[in-house]
Formats: C-alpha cells, structure tokens, sequence
C-alpha cells in the first residue's frame, strides 16, 4: 500500500512539474534534409487549442540579427493546433519539373506536411524564403502579444554562423556537439571528418522528452549544443513528424491500468516485436539507455496491434513507448538481442 502511494505521489508530483512548463508552443522537430527537403514540426503541449494566427517564425540566415522581409513568415490565422496536437510546415515547392532552388521536395514529406509555406528559394522580390534554411541559420517561433513580437522558442544562435574545418562558411557548416559547437575545436585530430559531426545540416532533429518549452534567452555565442536538448535521426527521416511525446504528456493514474494491458512480445526480441493494447495506436517509438529515439513505427491503420521491425536495432535494452489516439501513453522494456 504504502509503495502505491509513493508511486502515486511521484507520479502526480511529475505531472504537475511538466504541467507548469507546459503553457506555450515549441518546435518540437526539424528536418533539414536533401535537397529541399525543409520542414518544422510545431507542438501545443497546453490543455487548450491554439490559433497559429498569433505566431510567426523568422530565419536568421548565415548569423543576421536583423531580420529581412523575406525571412518572417506569419502563420496562417484561424487554423488551430488541438491540445497535445503538433502541426507541420514544410518548404512550398511540389513542381515535379523543378530543379536547383525550385526543386520538389520529397512526396513522403509532402504527405507528413499540415501546410506547405515559403513559395521559393530564390531571391525573386516577394519570395518569402522562411523555410529555404540550412544548416547554418538559426529560427525562431514569436507570439504576438498585444502588438508585440515576443520569442516563445529559438533553434540555434541568432546572430552566430558556424565555420567549418577551414575556418570559413563557405562550405555550409553547422552546428556540433564538441565545444566550441559552431567552429572546429582547437586540435581536432581529424580522425573522424569534421563535417561528420554536423547535428543541424543533412539531419531530422527531434526534441526529448524531457523538454517541455522552448527556448527564450538567446545563447551565448559558442554555446549551443543541440545534442542537449534534440535527439538526432537520420537524413530525410519524416516518419516521426505528425506526433510528439514529451513531460507534459505525463501519465495519470488511470493510465497506469491501462499500461498494464499493453504487451510487447516477444521479449527478449531478435527479429520482429508485436506490440498489442487494449486501445488504438497512434505510433510506438523505442530509445536507448541514453534517451536517443532510435526507431518510430507509425500505425497508419490505428488498429490494437503494431508489427515492430528490431531487427533493425542495435543489441541492447529499450524503453518502448506506445502513443494511444486517444492522447494517453504507456512505457515498456525491451532487450533486443544480436
């Protein structure tokens, strides 16, 4: 009795913890892929629908700190992301004859996006080029409150452009992981290349868990480190977009009798995993011991029970999370075997 009140007591102390950071939109994904392929995955962690008419996003391209017209796009008014719902914007560009700045992106990402902005990346005068980022440039999502522009959430460092091996931008750099973070760390041994250590350029970035808001404070220049708050998946990875799991997501206590009907066979697991519950699944997605989101399986169908391809894993243990359509959630372990 008194270990379920404990864990009672934890889990309503995490709620609320989660809950009072819960209260304003985040990028929640970015995908800066191949090509074209742009795109921004937006997140309302709050109890409540949100008008995107209130929001805008800016690029902050190669290190500005003042903002061009064509790099501020106001978001649709009128359209609203439901509570716990994300809502995604991809690059404008579909032309199937496009080539170079006007070349499609990809039809999977096509199909992820809830709207398509920015109509191109050239330079033409009313080019909104927002969504034309690379892996040099920082955003930022802005609430208007009142007349006012205030930075509910930033990606990078505005006003910083990182270097590359040769001290310059051109090529394109991006942000890393190793201190200094926007520039080559002094006596980089070079064994592994430099530009293998981009996070922001050619790499889907997803937000963990354990974030709960945005950023609002500008870092300091040679600071930012997207390992800390983003998970990174592959080039042209689309298929975690449409969905995001976070603290404020927090489990009830009603939600601890539905976790006890979810399965995960079999366990330990080599090939296939069969994930079965008592409600829909939206989607399951499985991290390491480190928290790094290594493999998400969408259920397009929304049936009881999903087939999990582990074979694609490393060996190890994973926490599974099954994501229900009705907005609740349930963990499980899973080793994966050699």
């Amino acid at each position: 009795m008194i270990k379920s009140l404990l864990l009672t007591s934890s889990i309503l102390f995490a709620a609320l913890s989660a809950n009072s950071q819960c209260n304003e939109l985040f990028i929640s994904e970015y995908v800066e892929g191949s090509g074209n392929n742009k795109a921004l995955e937006l997140y309302n962690p709050t109890n409540a629908p949100v008008d995107l008419g209130s929001y805008r996003l800016i690029r902050w391209d190669n290190g500005s700190v003042v903002a061009a017209d064509n790099a501020i796009q106001v978001l649709p008014a009128g359209v609203f992301i439901g509570s716990k719902q994300t809502y995604v914007i991809a690059l404008n560009l579909t032309d199937p004859n496009g080539t170079g700045q006007t070349a499609p992106i990809d039809a999977a990402l096509q199909e992820k996006a809830d709207t398509l902005l920015s109509n191109g990346c050239g330079t033409e005068p009313g080019n909104i080029r927002t969504m034309c980022f690379n892996g040099d440039d920082a955003l930022s999502l802005e609430k208007n409150n009142a007349g006012t522009w205030q930075i509910v959430d930033i990606f990078a460092c505005i006003g910083e452009q990182p270097l590359n091996s040769q001290g310059t931008a051109n090529p394109t750099a991006a942000w890393t992981d190793i201190a200094p973070y926007s520039s080559i760390p002094v006596g980089y041994d070079g064994s592994v290349p430099y530009f293998f250590r981009y996070w922001t350029q050619n790499q889907t970035l997803k937000r963990k868990l354990s974030v709960t808001s945005g950023v609002t404070t500008n870092p300091a220049p040679q600071s930012f480190n997207p390992s800390i708050q983003w998970d990174s998946l592959a080039e042209n990875m689309f298929d975690s977009l449409g969905f995001h799991t976070c603290a404020c997501n927090t489990v009830g206590i009603l939600d601890i009798d539905d976790e006890s009907r979810t399965l995960v066979y079999p366990n330990p697991a080599a090939d296939l995993t069969y994930i079965e519950a008592a409600f829909e699944i939206r989607a399951v997605e499985f991290r390491n011991l480190l928290g790094q989101l290594m493999l998400v399986e969408n259920n397009a169908t929304k049936s009881k029970k999903v087939t999990a391809r582990t074979n694609e894993l490393p060996s190890g243990l994973y926490t599974v999370r099954v994501m229900f359509t009705n907005g609740k959630t349930s963990e499980r372990k899973l080793v994966v075997r050699p």
